[in-house]
């Protein structure tokens, strides 16, 4: 069993990296195999819309013309069995480098009829700090992102500073939902 952890803060000391925390403590105890990416870390451009109508070789091929990490990412994704994605909520809306990666994903994968993430299980967290505002919006987002790429979502969770000590326990169930019994032996 492999779990992708995907974040996109650069702050290591916040709130959604204190989530990230919970999932990896989780996934360790049960002796999963994890990685965990921080988008903020990669060389990931923005869309550019290329070639006809918006469609670059993305479309067919799937995969961008770019070149930067988001191939590499992409291409490794489909190695993993389950993803969670823990997002910053900024402006209302998932982090700038959680938007960037995520649109390039979908428009390579919403259509490969062969993709390597389909049917795969996805846990979506949200972290609202300041006002705590903006995490539905967020979690809609996310709620697009699995239905474009035609994934499973085992929970979304809205976190904020006023709820994060008692979601705690939630996290770490949901992040044990990925695993449906399929847990290595310790």
């Amino acid at each position: 069993m492999k779990t992708m952890i995907i974040s996109s803060s650069p702050n290591r000391i916040g709130l959604t990296n204190s989530c990230v925390d919970i999932c990896i403590k989780t996934l360790q105890e049960l002796n999963v195999e994890t990685k965990w990416v921080v988008l903020n870390q990669y060389n990931i451009k923005k869309c550019e819309a290329c070639g006809k109508r918006g469609w670059g070789i993305c479309l067919e091929e799937h995969i961008c013309r770019m070149e930067d990490d988001f191939n590499n990412l992409q291409e490794e994704m489909g190695e993993y069995d389950n993803f969670i994605i823990v997002s910053p909520v900024y402006f209302y809306e998932m982090s700038e480098s959680a938007k960037t990666f995520f649109d390039r994903l979908k428009r390579c994968q919403s259509f490969n009829e062969d993709s390597k993430l389909k049917g795969k299980e996805m846990l979506c967290i949200a972290c609202a700090g300041g006002s705590g505002d903006g995490t539905e919006n967020t979690l809609h987002s996310m709620k697009n992102l699995a239905k474009f790429l035609h994934t499973e979502v085992v929970d979304y969770i809205g976190i904020t500073k006023k709820n994060f000590e008692n979601e705690k326990e939630r996290i770490a169930e949901s992040t044990k939902k990925l695993l449906k019994g399929k847990v290595l032996e310790k």
